[in-house]
């Protein structure tokens, strides 16, 4: 998503659009995992001469920008992280400074967090945010461990950033894990889910689940098979599962809280861990009420994991009166009481 910016295959982006020295243009970069990546900004050689500010930052997947236009896009992402997220480089002297609202503008810390710099790096990974430059580093900073998105602001027209995005975890079992999935070459067994069959390799989901170890393993009448019915759960749900026991990605247009109540039947922690922090990022009055029962479900028959995640999501709906209402309205609409005689 972009405001009054332009940003080519090559990565350069510019603002085009939009008032002189106003930040009202920047864009939200796209990244295969909201839990680990790492942003490269740096300038063109067209650009040398003329190196702009600009504003470098995460800001969490459940806040995507304002509907409307407004004066300051900067502000609005600011106001609405946590501290340490975004810096400011500073074209008059190369230097970065954190960002934070004061008295309803944006304001740089006196002191730098780097300075000479020449070109600059964000690198997040599951609540830990560092900027760095070469050999200068500012961090690791403990944010919120949950999901983000990178950001960049710009204030100056036709000044041109060239934009990196990786991932910073390891290429090459990525690489692997990729290709299993993708191919499903020499696949020895089958997830069997409403008519919709799922290939697999017991080894890659072994590891994954304890679940699937014991049953490929041991005496069950799985063991001997290579068909698993499962039956509590949507097609696409168990597909999701299955990418993500091979890939380590969520997919975005699945119901994390669906993910969440398959993971915790089949002991799969780290999609449960992956699939909760999508539920705390994106909680609203649309799916409040239902992915909270499907936590309390599981917390409530003794799930530790389960128990840890609905006091998070307790503490959200407290934390937001509209949101605790739109709960309370609903249990109440769904079970109502006799008219008064």
């Amino acid at each position: 998503r972009g405001w009054n910016v332009s940003l080519d295959r090559d990565g350069t982006l510019e603002k085009i659009s939009g008032k002189g020295m106003i930040w009202d243009a920047g864009a939200i970069l796209e990244v295969p995992d909201p839990q680990c990546f790492e942003v490269k900004l740096s300038f063109p050689a067209r650009a040398q001469g003329k190196r702009m500010p600009f504003i470098l930052g995460i800001t969490q997947t459940s806040f995507t920008g304002p509907i409307h236009e407004v004066p300051d896009l900067s502000k609005v992402f600011i106001e609405k992280n946590p501290t340490k997220c975004f810096v400011e480089f500073s074209k008059q002297n190369h230097k970065v400074h954190h960002c934070f609202i004061k008295e309803g503008s944006v304001k740089m810390e006196p002191m730098a967090c780097m300075s000479a710099v020449s070109s600059l790096t964000l690198r997040y990974d599951s609540g830990s945010l560092t900027f760095s430059s070469e050999d200068k580093t500012s961090g690791p900073h403990n944010v919120p461990n949950t999901e983000y998105v990178p950001c960049v602001f710009l204030v100056e027209k036709n000044v041109p950033i060239v934009v990196h995005v990786s991932r910073k975890r390891k290429a090459a079992a990525e690489g692997l894990n990729e290709k299993l999935y993708r191919d499903r070459k020499f696949t020895d067994a089958e997830f069997v889910c409403m008519g919709r069959r799922i290939p697999v390799h017991r080894a890659v989901l072994s590891a994954a689940s304890v679940v699937f170890e014991r049953m490929w393993s041991s005496g069950m009448r799985e063991a001997g098979s290579l068909e698993v019915v499962i039956q509590d759960c949507e097609p696409d749900v168990l597909e999701a599962a299955v990418k993500y026991m091979y890939k380590a990605e969520l997919p975005s247009d699945c119901d994390p809280a669906q993910l969440f109540d398959l993971a915790r039947k089949y002991e799969l922690d780290n999609l449960a861990e992956a699939a909760g922090r999508r539920m705390l990022a994106n909680l609203s009055a649309d799916n409040a009420l239902a992915w909270a029962r499907i936590v309390h479900l599981h917390a409530d028959a003794g799930d530790e994991r389960a128990g840890s995640l609905w006091e998070k999501l307790y503490s959200k709906l407290a934390s937001e009166p509209s949101l605790l209402r739109t709960v309370v309205e609903a249990l109440l609409r769904a079970r109502p009481s006799a008219p008064p005689a």
